[in-house]
């Protein structure tokens, strides 16, 4: 590694404080310091709240830092070791004399790409689909082939003297077969129907046995458009357009029901559920690899900011992403329970209903204790089947929340995309 690419590096990280520090949330929190010369201003290295059900890695023991000179922070970065505390920045006096030891962020940097190994790359590599094919259980056709470079939807072709079906895509059996159904029919007339059970069987087992292929890049490799964080990145991109979209068209309305709010909401438990699970990889990711983390630094901050920012909570703590989860899926029960039409428990009043006991049984066999019923009576299994129906958790959520649920998925969004120009700029220059 040469000093030229660490410098280069360098320049990334004190970009990415940079912007940190002219963040609202760090000016007031400064504001409220009385700093003296030679404090450090330590910057912590995870925003999120690290719920053990979502984030499994430890939390990295390097921090990023600067030092205070005439009552503000200076350009230069460093970086100290093992500061536990849980806020977003801490400042650390001088007078105390207990000052962590100050690494050069080079030296630092140096450190770190020495242990940066080749697996992280995997999230940079190209993925393409495969040719993949099954066979048919019909003497029409010998076999169903999966082509993504074929030049229609659905064929159907003589190779070596059979007949193959070839498809383009996965996703929808019914749309396939309606672009050969004619065909087939043509030739097999009423026993199309069994082509068709038989193509439906060979679908399923084809989209389960298909698979792509992740090749990993190689050091200085040029930027691939399909790789794993760009195809997050783009889906993600897609959806906050549609979700921003149904968003104003609410918005315009007034409406607090009909198609648009339920689009918002479709797009909203989808991002909450998946984005989630990436947002995790990337916590990991960062957690493991301290260059990756520093490079990304203000992106992370942001996603946390705009995820501390929604109007459902007036806690300081780091944002909760099992809260999160909570309440968007919440607020879509609360959206679609009509189909029972209750938003509340019911109760029956039976004082005067007979109960006509059958058995009570006392000192049951311990291993006959699971699934016993102890006091049988009329009529109990109705009761038991009428007591499985349960209301789901609802939240009522303002219109508000959903606005700024959009700056969630456009941070998130901008994350990956660092992320992605972060891991490539490494790839470029690793030996």
């Amino acid at each position: 590694m040469t000093k030229l690419n660490t410098e280069s590096i360098e320049k990334i990280i004190t970009g990415a404080v940079d912007n940190l520090i002219r963040h609202a949330d760090f000016s007031d929190w400064f504001g409220a310091q009385s700093p003296s010369n030679n404090d450090l201003i330590v910057i912590n290295n995870s925003f999120i709240y690290r719920d053990k059900t979502f984030i499994k890695t430890i939390k990295n023991d390097q921090y990023l830092c600067l030092k205070i000179k005439d009552g503000q922070p200076q350009e230069e970065v460093f970086v100290v070791k093992s500061v536990d505390f849980i806020v977003e920045f801490k400042l650390l006096s001088a007078k105390s004399g207990k000052l962590p030891r100050i690494v050069p962020l080079g030296e630092a940097i140096e450190n770190e790409l020495g242990k940066l190994g080749q697996l992280v790359f995997v999230l940079m590599g190209d993925i393409k689909d495969e040719p993949s094919n099954v066979p048919i259980n019909h003497s029409y056709a010998t076999e169903l082939q999966f082509d993504p470079a074929a030049a229609i939807d659905a064929a159907v072709d003589m190779v070596e003297g059979t007949r193959r079906i070839t498809i383009r895509q996965l996703l929808d059996p019914e749309a396939v077969w309606k672009e050969i159904e004619s065909t087939i029919k043509a030739d097999l007339g009423d026993d199309s129907k069994n082509l068709a059970d038989e193509f439906a069987v060979a679908f399923e087992k084809l989209k389960n046995e298909a698979v792509s292929k992740l090749h990993l890049p190689s050091p200085g490799a040029p930027k691939a458009k399909s790789s794993f964080v760009a195809r997050l990145g783009q889906a993600v991109s897609d959806q906050r357009n549609l979700y921003n979209e149904a968003v104003k068209k609410c918005d315009l309305e007034g409406s607090r029901n009909g198609v648009n709010l339920n689009e918002v909401l479709r797009i909203a438990y989808n991002f909450s559920d998946d984005a989630i699970k990436v947002l995790q990889l990337l916590v990991s990711v960062s957690d493991l690899k301290a260059v990756i983390l520093w490079c990304t630094l203000s992106e992370h901050f942001d996603v946390a900011a705009a995820f501390k920012n929604l109007p459902w909570t007036k806690s300081t703590k780091k944002p909760s992403l099992s809260r999160y989860q909570e309440i968007i899926n919440g607020a879509r029960n609360r959206a679609f329970h009509n189909l029972l039409a209750f938003d509340r428990t019911i109760e029956s009043d039976l004082h005067g209903v007979p109960i006509s006991a059958r058995s009570l049984t006392l000192l049951p066999a311990h291993g006959r204790r699971k699934g016993h019923v102890a006091f049988d009576y009329e009529d109990r299994e109705l009761v038991e089947v009428l007591t499985e129906l349960t209301l789901a958790p609802e939240t009522a959520v303002s219109m508000d929340f959903w606005k700024r649920n959009a700056h969630v998925m456009q941070t998130f969004e901008s994350l990956l995309v660092k992320m992605e120009e972060t891991l490539w700029y490494l790839n470029k220059i690793r030996s």
